[in-house]
């Protein structure tokens, strides 16, 4: 269980530069840690109460799986599942490196907001290149309710020194 704060690095002038290898249980925590200190932008948006399950597809030797607990206006807990604790998640976002990457690559380019092409909504809305999977369906769709905060949410990667596995 990993608790949601940040790990910045000085690089000088008190400039601080967060570092983190996606995917990576780090990298989501650093995610969680900018979301919970931009509270008043996520207000504006609405709460979000929702474990979201994230899932890079065609990593080796097993595919990257972490679960985010949404909590009203931040993030209460990032984790990596054990084992038969799927079902803890009230929907997975699953897709390839290569889409995540891209993904990250276009809100980083764009001082966080990435191109139309590559929002959440755009990426997952017809099942591919990255799909939503739930058993429940009432539960699945907490994606498309929260959809604008889990973008934004996302869109804190602009302020993460990104290192991709290759």
């Amino acid at each position: 269980m990993s608790s949601v704060e940040a790990h910045p690095e000085t690089v000088g002038q008190g400039e601080l530069r967060r570092t983190a290898r996606f995917p990576s249980v780090r990298w989501f925590e650093l995610l969680g840690d900018l979301m919970n200190r931009q509270r008043s932008r996520f207000e504006h948006l609405g709460y979000v109460d929702c474990v979201a399950e994230f899932c890079v597809t065609d990593v080796v030797p097993e595919p990257f799986v972490v679960q985010v607990v949404f909590e009203e206006f931040g993030v209460a807990e990032v984790r990596k599942p054990m084992a038969g604790e799927r079902e803890r998640a009230d929907f997975r976002v699953e897709g390839r490196l290569v889409t995540w990457r891209e993904m990250i690559e276009s809100i980083v380019r764009n001082g966080g907001r990435p191109d139309l092409s590559q929002t959440l909504n755009y990426l997952t809305h017809m099942g591919t290149p990255m799909r939503v999977i739930g058993s429940d369906p009432i539960r699945r769709d907490l994606y498309f309710r929260y959809a604008q905060s889990l973008q934004e949410f996302f869109n804190n990667a602009a302020s993460i020194d990104t290192q991709f596995e290759e």
